[in-house]
């Protein structure tokens, strides 16, 4: 990799890219076969499901709620996968899972091709070819280009704008640089982290076009800023006039901020303390914690501003642990374990022959990169100004790709870590990765013995480092894999197999969260079985005692007494959800008749009191009306009865 290379080993070659193509597409399709035999393979839940039912709306032009809220709204999420996927509503109506797929398989294996490209470009053919075989067969890519989820358009993006960019400065191709640009822009309307690098990448335009021409230089640094600013101002337009809030293409940023910066946060666990932990159940209720914070009703980009402020006021009042936590954070981003976000893929691994086959991870990927870091940035890579542009560009280019990775992995961070969000960053790993692997073959070939036994060691000592699992994330991923499985199960109507299973997790205490004690409920209640009413119980006092102030699980507590009949204890969880959300109606009524059933007429009446200041109307406090009444006309029909009759006065 030296000036002395010809300009033909830096080349593109098609005939590499469709050899990586084709061995990325075979991959993919054989996971994708043994996938779609899973009784689990249609089954949608949280990010997938909230993608794929925004797409359906978005390609009918109906809004059935929960999703109707979303129709004239800024956006909570960026928008440019969900309309991805509207396509293939358009066209395949709701038979659009095997063509969105496939499709998508596509992409992704074109993704392999540009990262063949880019490596190529860079440090010549052997690493390009490596690079691309690397990303053709790492299990990740293959199992999220089949996911309904973002990777598989952030990884295309990503590795088409760096492709693109590189492509533009050789050529000195203003038309190339806002191509480029766009790429990336739409990597922003995808997921808007990378916004914070679009500053550095604009001025490594102009630090780079310094040697152009000056006629072509300020146009080729104006056009590819102008097509990364394109996409995210249009989005964030649309917000403006359409959601009326000026929002940045979404508002969740302050919530996903606060959900890795708050007091109970572990930096990996997509939740915000005390909601609930359905999507649609924390949408709603980031929302109504907000505006009671407040005091008043609250625009999307004032919900998002106020949990960035909470999260800064923790990280003001407790700096030593928010220290701790970026450092458990930091750490899981370095960690050779896949972080579980929609669900457990690594422990679920080992149920896919393709996804098992190949022994590559993300230790090994990260391991190599590292060490190929020194070689990458500084050795025969600084930049000169000097000699054939395709050389200046190469020397410069893998700064600028170091420099994407620090930035990323930093947004990453910052926010919270899952193995998700670190996937578009897999092929500049693999680009490293493939540059020690050239040197390593290089040192043995030209028998350098030092020199390749120095670069094997410190990879293997590397990647054993970056393989130990200093936050038990596999351990605590088994318990949640056997959770996932549960879920899958109730939704597939397999009820007395989700409880046995979600008992056997509670047996074991490998997963003492609330989410357990909920599936839980939602399973023996789909049984009906009045014998399980006792085994209820149990659960929900277990689930109390842990988890005091969780509201799902109060409420099941309440539920389970009064199936029981202990009024007294139903209507004391009752009044502790109530204290949490005080203007449930369901809760008053079930308090209400808790009191009832167990004689406390008084208090009865004191629930009906304070459901009558929340809502007169409601068909609840109507019902707990007559009830009053009924009770009123029976206790006087009582009274009545219970006194003797007056003695008539016989006749003298």
């Amino acid at each position: 990799m030296t000036s002395s290379r010809t300009e033909t080993q830096f080349a593109f070659r098609w005939r590499y890219a469709l050899v990586v193509f084709i061995i990325a597409l075979l991959f993919r399709g054989l996971y994708l076969y043994e996938a779609s035999h899973q009784p689990y393979f249609r089954l949608l839940s949280m990010d997938q499901e909230y993608n794929h039912g925004w797409a359906r709306c978005i390609a009918s032009d109906e809004w059935p709620a929960p999703y109707d809220r979303l129709q004239d709204q800024p956006f909570f999420r960026a928008p440019l996968y969900s309309q991805f996927l509207s396509l293939f509503f358009r066209v395949f109506g709701d038979n659009m899972l095997w063509p969105a797929l496939i499709i998508q398989l596509i992409i992704g294996s074109i993704s392999c091709s540009l990262a063949y490209g880019v490596g190529a470009k860079c440090f010549g053919q052997r690493v390009g070819i490596v690079t691309g075989v690397l990303c053709a067969l790492y299990w990740v890519l293959a199992y999220f280009d089949a996911e309904f989820l973002l990777p598989v358009l952030l990884v295309f993006f990503a590795m088409l704008g760096f492709f693109l960019l590189f492509l533009a400065a050789e050529r000195s191709s203003p038309a190339l640089s806002i191509a480029a640009g766009s790429a990336l822009g739409l990597f922003a309307i995808t997921r808007p982290n990378i916004l914070i690098f679009f500053p550095v990448a604009v001025a490594w335009c102009w630090w780079i076009a310094r040697s152009m021409p000056k006629g072509i230089a300020l146009k080729f640094v104006i056009m590819f800023a102008l097509g990364c600013a394109l996409p995210p101002t249009l989005v964030t337009l649309r917000n403006a006039t359409v959601g009326k809030d000026a929002v940045v293409v979404a508002s969740q940023g302050g919530v996903n901020f606060y959900i890795g910066n708050n007091p109970r946060s572990n930096g990996m666990q997509a939740v915000v303390p005390g909601t609930r932990h359905t999507w649609w159940g924390g949408y709603e209720d980031t929302i109504a914690i907000a505006e009671q914070g407040v005091g008043r009703k609250l625009k999307p980009s004032e919900v998002s501003t106020y949990w960035f402020a909470q999260s800064l006021a923790y990280i003001r009042a407790h700096s030593r642990q928010w220290t701790k936590l970026m450092g458990t954070k930091s750490l899981a981003f370095v960690a050779d374990a896949e972080i579980p976000n929609n669900s457990p893929y690594e422990a679920r691994r080992i149920n896919y022959l393709s996804l098992r086959v190949v022994p590559l991870g993300f230790a090994v990927l990260l391991g190599l990169f590292i060490i190929s870091l020194p070689h990458m940035v500084a050795h025969k890579y600084l930049p000169v100004h000097n000699g054939p542009a395709s050389e200046r560009i190469r020397n410069a280019f893998p700064q600028l790709i170091v420099a994407f990775i620090v930035i990323y992995a930093a947004s990453i961070i910052a926010f919270f870590v899952t193995g998700r969000y670190r996937v578009p960053l897999i092929p500049f790993f693999a680009i490293g990765a493939a540059v020690t692997i050239s040197r390593l073959a290089d040192a043995v070939r030209t028998r350098r013995v030092p020199r390749a036994l120095m670069i094997l060691s410190m990879s293997i000592a590397m990647v054993a480092a970056l393989k130990i699992d200093y936050l038990h994330i596999r351990a605590n991923t088994r318990a949640w894999a056997q959770f996932a499985e549960a879920q899958d199960m109730l939704s597939l109507g397999m009820n007395d197999e989700a409880v046995e299973q979600l008992e056997a997790i509670r047996a074991a205490r490998s997963m003492p969260l609330p989410e357990l004690y909920i599936s839980l409920f939602r399973a023996y209640g789909s049984q009906k079985k009045r014998v399980d009413a006792p085994a209820i119980l149990q659960a929900a006092e277990e689930g109390v005692r842990l988890f005091p102030s969780h509201p799902d699980i109060l409420w099941s507590a309440a539920a389970a007494n009064m199936d029981m009949h202990e009024w007294a204890k139903a209507r004391k969880h009752a009044d502790a959800y109530l204290a949490l959300r005080p203007t449930h109606m369901m809760a008053f009524k079930m308090a209400f008749f808790a009191a009832m059933r167990g004689g406390k007429h008084g208090e009865a009446l004191k629930y009906y009191q304070r459901a009558l200041k929340v809502d007169a109307k409601h068909e609840v406090v109507q019902r707990m009306g007559l009830e009053l009444q009924a009770l009123a006309k029976k206790m006087d029909e009582a009274k009545k009865a219970s006194q003797p009759e007056t003695p008539r006065k016989l006749p003298e």
